[in-house]
């Protein structure tokens, strides 16, 4: 059975005669008698009554008219949605993200997007940056707000980069040193708390290299996997941390933060894909995230 049998078997039922179904459908009249004689003796038995002038439908052709309406209408939307899937219209879309990292601009990316592009589905994932790159990898996210790539997924993966964010100064809001500033070198005698090099190798580094030109070398005493755990142990007074402007959104009541001077050190914030798996809905939305770079930029990420 195929979906021209039920075209012209609901044609010369709506029609009531073989020959207005045919000009209905620009078909000869034998061609539709044919394949509606296929289809009854496919199924076991009549659907109409040819006994009259008019084609009438048997009960059992009134229970099968009604399905295959049904049907047609059916493979009508599949056929529409598989179109505007094609142009980005409707369809699924997986998003990553890292709380602080993200910034204020993710939420008022997303809710432009939806707007926008109603009818996708978003999913939207909270993960860490290196969680994000496998899940780019595996296809489980579609686009990724992280860090920017290192080795080896800056082989398989493209990224943007969206803003700096600048290196700031984390320590106990009683520190002697709790200001608005804080040159590099004043923190030479302090015990300081750092996020895993695993977690975030560049930033790491980045640290240890502004110390090492403000002309000490830092006494690490803790470490954490992430930076909420970082600025806990700073405000239960294990030392101090350097850390990503943006985690002072991670509000921690007891933690402060300043400013490092000279400005030297700044962690990326990147839109990364699979260039593997982009299609016409993650292309849009990458398409508005760099649309709005320079807002981002301009504010910070916030």
């Amino acid at each position: 059975m195929e979906l021209r049998h039920l075209r012209y078997f609901c044609a010369v039922a709506d029609s009531g005669t073989f020959s207005r179904a045919s000009k209905e459908l620009h078909v000869s009249q034998s061609a539709i008698s044919e394949q509606i004689a296929d289809l009854e003796r496919e199924i076991g038995g009549a659907l109409l009554d040819r006994s009259q002038r008019r084609a009438r439908l048997t009960p059992q052709g009134e229970l099968f008219l009604a399905e295959a309406r049904k049907t047609l209408v059916a493979s009508e939307r599949a056929v529409d949605i598989a179109r505007r899937s094609l142009k980005g219209e409707v369809g699924t879309l997986a998003i990553g993200f890292f709380l602080w990292g993200a910034g204020g601009f993710f939420a008022r990316i997303i809710r432009e997007y939806r707007k926008l592009h109603p009818e996708i589905r978003l999913s939207l994932y909270e993960m860490h940056t290196w969680v994000q790159m496998d899940a780019l990898v595996s296809g489980k996210i579609d686009l990724g707000f992280t860090r920017p790539l290192e080795p080896p997924y800056d082989r398989t993966l493209r990224a943007e980069l969206l803003y700096s964010d600048p290196v700031v100064v984390a320590m106990p809001v009683d520190h002697p040193l709790a200001g608005e500033t804080v040159q590099a070198s004043d923190l030479s005698a302090e015990p300081f708390v750092m996020c895993e090099r695993a977690v975030t190798p560049a930033l790491f580094d980045g640290i240890l290299a502004l110390c090492s030109k403000a002309g000490f070398s830092p006494q690490i005493v803790n470490s954490s996997t992430t930076w909420s755990g970082v600025l806990t142990l700073v405000e239960s007074g294990e030392g101090i941390a350097m850390v990503p402007s943006g985690a002072r959104h991670l509000r921690t009541p007891g933690v402060t933060f300043a400013t490092i001077e000279p400005e030297t050190t700044h962690i990326g914030i990147a839109i990364a894909w699979n260039p593997e798996n982009m299609g016409p809905i993650q292309r849009d939305f990458l398409k508005l995230v760099l649309a709005n770079r320079e807002k981002i930029q301009s504010s910070g990420g916030y």
